[in-house]
């Protein structure tokens, strides 16, 4: 068997504990989705999807509808067959063929005003549904202020009114982000699970995008989300103003995860979707094929890296103890941290344990020899990245262009520069982020839920993960269906003596270049 193949298999081994607490058919979180209706906006992102398998595996409900607006050209029920066949249903349909029989698709969209739904849409929704789910966003970090304002705050204004007029309504889960408050003047210190003051009042904010041009809300941002470090974590601060002033007594909780990847667990370890390249998991899927060598960032800031199972398993048993805790005297809306605060791992873990590891198990897809350097410093970056990007790139581009291909590696690095630099703010700043209600959440669980629903990433083994998420990368991503790594490690050997070879001509070429540049200055 494969050696990447085999550790899969192993993992997977390890965990049939989840399927025999499944058996003993006496969970308590469970209990609160038995014969449920579940209404969820978001579900066709990466952590809708795994709340979909999760709910259906490991809970009697009785439909799920899942709000989806029509994309390019596509009807909802279009997207629907789209989205359920995504690996992550894969085990799902063995287990139960006609699960989809439960998943109901509903035209609407976030951005609209009454979520664009139907009259009898809006009624069905508002007369059967139990338990709510609020995940869309714009997760785009350089999202324009006005499309992220009303995605992510008049969006979640919409939802707020939708559940206030659910009849039958037990819990509803509003999902965040860690980050909403991770602000500038907070680097370095405590994020609380607590609501904080919004930058602007959300009626305010939306009527001025509503009503105003994009430049003028360009400078709203300057003067009033100066602290924030794009336009996705400032509205997602302010959507959580929306919902503390709309929540009144409604059963509310809102969730904030923090950076969500690959599954650790469940429903198969590894699992990713393809928009997670848009992401951390894209520049990791960078350097273990071997063309991103150089990410900003701190080697000793800690990261919070979180495995979308533990997300799910956070959403789900924060519905039921929302629920459960409802009407209680002096209840108020809970806010669950879903961060690596206790057991934490730095960049310089991280970059350390992806030279090892993706060796290892390295993909025969790779393009040239993995390795990852660290810089903290801008001007550091700048350098290394034009010496181990561009000017190669520039290189391999001259000669694609000379033999008549299409030129796109140069493409490629400038989308991989622009995405380095979205996220270098959290890999060269942290904060202390307080997980009490989380941990809390977990400790009030049964012996069965806390196998079923585990919440507490002290449990989570952090090399494991690194390796689950890079063999995620190469069987959800890559494709090469974890074949061949014999192959991939000798083909990585050759690239490594190709490497340094390569880099001994052209640092010295680059060294005869500026003797030259400066012997024709001193000339003049």
């Amino acid at each position: 068997m494969d050696p990447a193949l085999a550790v899969e298999t192993a993992f997977k081994a390890k965990h049939r504990n989840i399927e025999e607490a499944l058996l003993r058919g006496d969970s308590d979180v469970a209990k609160l989705y038995d014969d449920a209706t579940i209404f969820i906006t978001g579900g066709s992102g990466f952590l809708g999807k795994q709340l979909i398998e999760k709910l259906i595996r490991s809970c009697n409900v009785r439909k799920i509808y899942v709000l989806l607006r029509p994309k390019k050209g596509k009807p909802a029920q279009v997207r629907l067959h789209e989205i359920l066949s995504d690996p992550v249903y894969d085990p799902l349909k063995k287990l139960y063929p006609n699960f989809t029989d439960k998943i109901i698709p509903i035209d609407g969209d976030v951005r609209e005003l009454k979520m664009d739904l139907s009259e009898d849409d809006w009624k069905t929704i508002t007369e059967e549904v139990n338990v709510i789910f609020h995940m869309a966003a714009t997760v785009n970090f350089q999202e324009d202020v006005r499309t992220a304002t009303i995605t992510n705050v008049r969006g979640t204004r919409e939802m707020m009114l939708l559940a206030r007029a659910c009849r039958q309504l037990k819990s509803m889960v509003h999902v965040s982000t860690a980050y909403s408050h991770a602000t500038k003047h907070r680097i370095n210190k405590a994020v609380r699970e607590d609501f904080y003051e919004a930058p602007i009042a959300p009626e305010d904010m939306i009527t001025l995008a509503e009503n105003n041009e994009i430049d003028y809300l360009n400078d709203i941002l300057k003067s009033r989300g100066s602290d924030w470090p794009n336009t996705y974590t400032f509205t997602k601060a302010v959507a959580e103003e929306t919902v503390r002033t709309m929540a009144a007594d409604l059963p509310v909780c809102v969730v904030r995860p923090a950076i969500v990847i690959g599954a650790y667990r469940e429903p198969s370890p590894g699992w990713v979707d393809s928009n997670q390249v848009l992401g951390a998991s894209g520049l990791v899927l960078g350097s273990i094929l071997g063309m991103i060598h150089v990410i900003r960032g701190d080697t000793n800031n800690r990261m919070d890296f979180i495995p979308v199972d533990v997300v799910t398993n956070v959403l789900v048993a924060a519905g039921w103890d929302t629920a459960r805790i409802h009407g209680q005297s002096g209840r108020q809306t809970k806010i669950y941290n879903v961060t690596s605060n206790r057991n934490h791992f730095t960049m310089g873990q991280l970059v350390l344990t992806l030279d090892t590891q993706a060796r290892e198990f390295i993909s025969p897809k790779t393009v040239w020899y993995g390795f990852t350097n660290l810089a903290k410093h801008k001007f550091v970056y700048i350098i290394l990245n034009w010496l181990l990007h561009y000017i190669p790139a520039s290189i391999v581009d001259c000669a694609l262009y000379i033999t008549g291909k299409k030129l796109r590696l140069l493409k490629i690095y400038k989308k991989i520069n622009n995405l380095g630099s979205v996220l270098s703010y959290f890999g060269l700043n942290e904060w202390l982020f307080e997980d009490g209600n989380t941990l809390g959440l977990y400790n009030s669980l049964s012996t069965t839920d806390k196998v079923l629903f585990n919440c507490d990433m002290s449990l989570v083994d952090n090399k494991e993960l690194i390796v689950m998420w890079i063999l995620g990368l190469r069987r959800y991503i890559v494709k090469d269906d974890l074949k061949n790594t014999e192959y991939g490690r000798k083909k990585q050997l050759l690239f490594r003596i190709a490497h340094y070879i390569f880099m001994t001509l052209y640092l010295y070429l680059i060294y005869k270049l500026i003797c030259f540049v400066f012997s024709i200055i001193g000339f003049f």
